[in-house]
């Protein structure tokens, strides 16, 4: 009888950790291919899967998720090396050598090379990921509502950091955030706000709709304007198994270039662009001999093991205090909160076990790129040449779909189309649509820690809050970090 209770425990067991480990897999293959493609990139990829995660337990939806953003950070490089076009905006570096070395006749050598790094740099990142993350929140015994509401101010403050050259633009756009949160019923008086009398819109603006329109419909209406991409003809490329030895004549350029993009990416704003381009500078400054720029192999690992390490930095600061490293992690935070799991410190009290499962996703998700990349880059050259108009259709529809589906509401359908044109017409002017994306999703986490705290202070708040050395602690680095990128701002302006 004994046997039988560990055979059936065992059996449950796997299939638990079997519908996960396909949920990555599944997202590793749709964010290579959205990586590949140029225009469309893991932003859009993780945009599209969040409504068809309803379905799913929340391990499984965020492992789907989380294997988007790892495939779609490697994908980019594919179509930067063979075609010259960065697929994704992180996989620019990747073209200073990549190119070259594709043009000299080392296509396949080029691929592998970066298959191979993007692989290192992401198991890299998950294992820093596993060991930090904990550390980090270990103070999440020590919140309360004034704690929380400083660590809501402060994940806020990304809206200046993720709007680099465009603060003031950004700026507007996470007030807009705040102000559409507000849209519904208030839960503490039950009074209905900015609802224009319209009973569709008691409960607020629908999450997912607001999300697809602003980036799913916004890039279909820019790729319509754009013109049609030729198709790449008699495209063939494949792993070079020998490529393996690189491991050992240039570990070092594995093992730093990965360390600089965990350390970049941690940094909430900055991202793989960046990291990418660092870990490239680091290389040639510290190479002795090499051609950087014209086909250096080093080159390629540098940029490709940064960028994808840099996925792991930037889940770490979502996941530990609640605050998004880059635009694809504040889109998979609004995609936890609907699964009803809230970022932040006491994500680790509340639903460790559910966490620990995430990371285990994670690192599979970053052992299994190389193999599902190995066996799928003969089919992923054929991705490439889909015709772009089918391409957009078949984006359209997906987003319509995926939206509809939410609810089975049509009012949603509208939603989506009025923030689409809102996304076409920010991307237009430059204002950038991340920042209201976070404003959207910490704005009610924001106001209902502040009214609690409120309510708890009477008429005494700063002496409340002086009472709370740590959430006075976080508001002070809250006020420091959105008034830096505004000060770089005015001081680049006078120059």
């Amino acid at each position: 009888m004994m046997d039988f209770f560990v055979f059936l425990t065992n059996t449950v067991g796997a299939t638990i950790f079997l519908a996960p480990l396909l949920a990555v897999m599944t997202g590793l293959v749709i964010g290579i291919i959205f990586g590949l493609l140029p225009g469309l990139g893991p932003l859009l990829g993780v945009t599209l899967a969040i409504p068809f995660t309803f379905s799913l337990d929340p391990v499984t939806g965020i492992a789907l998720l989380m294997g988007i953003y790892q495939g779609g950070s490697y994908g980019g490089a594919i179509t930067a090396i063979v075609l010259g076009i960065p697929g994704t905006p992180i996989a620019a570096a990747t073209l200073l050598d990549g190119r070259p070395m594709a043009l000299n006749g080392k296509v396949n050598e080029a691929i592998s090379l970066a298959t191979l790094a993007s692989w290192f740099g992401g198991i890299i990142s998950g294992i820093i990921l596993l060991i930090a993350a904990p550390k980090l929140a270990s103070v999440a015994l020590a919140f309360g509502p004034a704690e929380i509401f400083a660590l809501a101010l402060l994940g806020l403050t990304a809206i200046a950091t993720l709007s680099q050259g465009a603060v003031i633009k950004g700026l507007l756009s996470g007030i807009a955030g705040l102000l559409l949160a507000t849209v519904g019923t208030d839960q503490y008086t039950g009074v209905s706000r900015f609802d224009f009398g319209m009973q569709q819109l008691s409960g607020g603006l629908t999450f997912v709709a607001v999300l697809v329109g602003l980036f799913a419909i916004s890039e279909v209406l820019i790729q319509i304007e754009t013109p049609i991409r030729s198709v790449k003809k008699g495209l063939h490329v494949r792993f070079r198994t020998n490529i393996f030895r690189s491991l050992g004549s240039r570990f070092s350029t594995y093992i730093s270039s990965s360390v600089i993009g965990v350390c970049i990416g941690v940094i909430p704003g900055i991202g793989g662009v960046v990291s990418s381009f660092l870990s490239y500078k680091f290389a040639q400054e510290t190479s002795r001999n090499g051609c950087f720029g014209e086909g250096e192999p080093r080159g390629v690992i540098a940029t490709e093991a940064a960028n994808s390490a840099s996925t792991g930095g930037s889940l770490l600061p979502m996941l530990s205090v609640g605050i998004p490293g880059d635009p694809i992690v504040a889109v998979m935070m609004g995609g936890m909160l609907v699964h009803g799991l809230t970022p932040g410190p006491m994500l680790f009290f509340t639903n460790i076990e559910i966490l620990d499962q995430i990371f285990l996703m994670f690192i599979a998700g970053a052992i299994l790129l190389l193999p599902l990349g190995i066996l799928l880059l003969p089919a992923f050259s054929w991705i490439l040449r889909i015709p772009q108009p089918l391409l957009i259709a078949f984006v359209a529809m997906l987003a319509t779909y995926g939206t509809f589906t939410v609810n089975h509401r049509f009012f949603d359908l509208q939603i989506m189309l009025v923030f689409g044109f809102l996304g076409y017409f920010m991307r237009k002017t430059a204002i950038p649509a991340s920042p209201l994306i976070i404003g959207f999703v910490l704005g009610p986490v924001a106001e209902v820690q502040l009214r609690r705290m409120t309510a708890m202070a009477g008429d005494s708040p700063g002496t409340y809050l002086m009472g709370h050395p740590l959430a006075a602690t976080i508001l002070l680095f809250a006020f420091l970090s959105l008034m830096l990128p505004i000060i770089r701002t005015v001081l680049a302006a006078r120059r």
